[in-house]
């Protein structure tokens, strides 16, 4: 059984896709949210696995929600607007439904949520630590991509994921940092903050930042905040 929650203001639209889900046997309908506050609350309460999640709400749109959440399902947007995708595929999105949404789409969308394999999600302490050069394939949505650690250069928190920088893709990995830190090599990555790990073969420089703490300048121009915990242990282990 997949858990889920409906984040929706019509309640016409909500009708309608609980009553669509009913055919569907996998999926356990945890609840309904109209706006954006009680579907953070219902999020936060009953972290589903899975949630139907309109982009205009009362309150604010989905992805004001989504970078507030600590708790991160996957999401199957439902909206009246295309021009939202680009940016709905930056979090651990399923699909990309349009409405009226028709029940082939949805049975097409619902086909996507595989059981999450334990090879994705280690067991931690025991688990051997991930070769610099061994591929690792990550499926992101329907795509799957071939990884190299050595070619990460940061590791994003997303919600529970994390993403990978790389040299050409950036693909989402349902892996929380703290696990996927465990088995890290700690000579080539480095743990800049709560929401980033960083390769240190691509630093560029070192910056002293306003709040006392470091900035790391990446070899592709973006620059990675230290927080002060970190950029202590930075200066003693490169003796700065």
């Amino acid at each position: 059984m997949i858990k889920a929650l409906i984040v929706e203001d019509s309640e016409l639209a909500r009708f309608e896709l609980v009553h669509q889900l009913k055919a569907h046997g996998q999926i356990q309908l945890l609840g309904e949210a109209e706006d954006l506050a009680s579907a953070r609350e219902m999020i936060h309460a009953l972290q589903p696995e899975l949630v139907f999640l309109d982009i205009d709400l009362p309150g604010g749109n989905a992805f004001a929600l989504l970078k507030t959440l600590e708790h991160m399902p996957r999401i199957i947007f439902t909206t009246a607007y295309d021009h939202y995708a680009l940016e709905a595929f930056d979090y651990p999105t399923v699909d990309y439904l349009l409405k009226p949404i028709q029940p082939e789409r949805l049975a097409k969308a619902l086909a996507k949520l595989e059981p999450r394999s334990e090879s994705q999600e280690p067991s931690g302490a025991s688990a051997e630590p991930l070769s610099l050069d061994k591929p690792l394939f990550v499926k992101d949505g329907e795509r799957t991509f071939l990884v190299r650690l050595r070619e990460v250069r940061v590791i994003e928190a997303i919600g529970n994921y994390s993403r990978l920088h790389g040299a050409a893709h950036s693909p989402l990995l349902y892996r929380s940092l703290n696990k996927l830190e465990e088995r890290l090599d700690g000579d080539v990555f480095f743990r800049a903050s709560r929401q980033h790990i960083v390769n240190l073969h691509y630093i560029d420089g070192v910056e002293t930042g306003l709040n006392g703490g470091l900035l790391l300048k990446m070899r592709d121009g973006a620059h990675i905040e230290v927080s002060r915990r970190q950029s202590q242990e930075f200066r003693e282990r490169f003796s700065l």
